[in-house]
């Protein structure tokens, strides 16, 4: 499973600004956005991640400002 590590190679891996404000409810505005940004609202976690699971993809949990059991 390839693992992503920027929100710009998140957005680039779902398919664009249009398709990750599909997938979130977003706006393409604000997605356009957060590329500026170390991390993703929190509210986008469980659209976004299933998403990437769908294409064999995952991203850390930091990217939405969440730690995980390793680094907690």
């Amino acid at each position: 499973m390839e693992t992503l590590t920027t929100t710009s190679a998140v957005i680039e891996a779902l398919g664009g600004y249009l398709a990750v404000s599909e997938i979130t409810g977003s706006k393409p505005k604000a997605v356009s956005n957060w590329p500026r940004f170390e991390t993703f609202p929190a509210k986008t976690y469980v659209a976004l991640t299933s998403a990437l699971s769908a294409r064999g993809m995952t991203a850390p949990p930091s990217l939405w400002g969440m730690k995980s059991p390793e680094t907690a």
